[in-house]
């Protein structure tokens, strides 16, 4: 049962570097106002590609780039399943293209 004082909230920070010089600056920041009983958390996951699984990703036949490109696609993925189709069709596109410009 539901109160108004009560509330939930996540926040969720991704980020990959993809080159020695990148960096990644997150500040996150979660209020409740007017809702003591509020749940509130984040989290935040940065890092490199692991070049170990790159290395894989080229024995199985990929070159670098497409290794990845591979690999950023997956981590840009998102799932939203009441995403509408059409919707979910155009962010696959725009990913797509994005992650094979990005190298």
């Amino acid at each position: 049962m539901s109160r108004e004082s009560d509330g939930r909230g996540h926040l969720d920070c991704r980020g990959v570097l993809l080159s020695e010089a990148a960096r990644i600056h997150a500040i996150p920041e979660l209020q409740a106002i007017g809702a003591p009983r509020s749940e509130l958390s984040h989290e935040a996951a940065v890092g490199p590609i692991a070049e170990e699984t790159v290395e894989y990703l080229m024995t199985r036949g990929l070159t670098r780039d497409e290794a990845v490109a591979t690999l950023v696609r997956g981590f840009l993925r998102i799932e939203l399943p009441s995403l509408p189709v059409l919707v979910r069709q155009q962010l696959e596109s725009v990913l797509a293209a994005t992650a094979g410009r990005a190298l």
